[in-house]
């Protein structure tokens, strides 16, 4: 019996990096000022700013195809885990900015991340980035699935 844990993670991940990166080209404009409200970004130039929307939604649609398919998948999870990893920690950083600014305790700190999905629970969206990281990594680190003849037995 095959194991299809693999091909599960895969799917999953494809649809979530698809459903994520579909919801961000549909609303340009909401995605540009959740981007703005983390001050990670210059304002000057213009045009560095309105590069985010504009390119990582469809970074995510394309690492989603190509984790679906399995074409240049590892490549696809590596530079998606990599850019997780650089959200999550502007998350992060936005939320103990946050505290810092409304005294809130670190598991009420609510805000729209930018993500597609409103505001969310900071803390269950860390929890869930980290997830979302170890799903991509191991995108890229699992072998992916053989043809039947090429590891049944020769026989003759």
């Amino acid at each position: 019996m095959r194991n299809y844990l693999p091909l599960f993670i895969r799917v999953a991940m494809a649809a979530l990096l698809l459903s994520y990166g579909f919801e961000k080209l549909h609303d340009p404009v909401t995605f540009l000022k959740s981007i703005h409200a983390y001050d990670l970004l210059p304002t000057n130039p213009p045009w560095l700013l309105n590069f985010g929307p504009n390119v990582i939604p469809l970074l995510e649609i394309a690492a989603g195809i190509c984790i679906l398919t399995g074409f240049l998948r590892r490549g696809a999870a590596m530079a998606m885990g990599c850019f997780l990893i650089l959200f999550t920690g502007a998350i992060l950083w936005r939320a103990l900015v946050l505290m810092d600014d409304t005294g809130q305790s670190f598991h009420n700190i609510k805000f729209d991340c930018g993500c597609g999905s409103g505001k969310v629970v900071i803390w269950e969206k860390l929890v869930f980035n980290t997830a979302l990281i170890v799903g991509c990594f191991y995108c890229m680190l699992e072998r992916g699935y053989r043809s039947a003849a090429s590891t049944s037995p020769k026989h003759g």
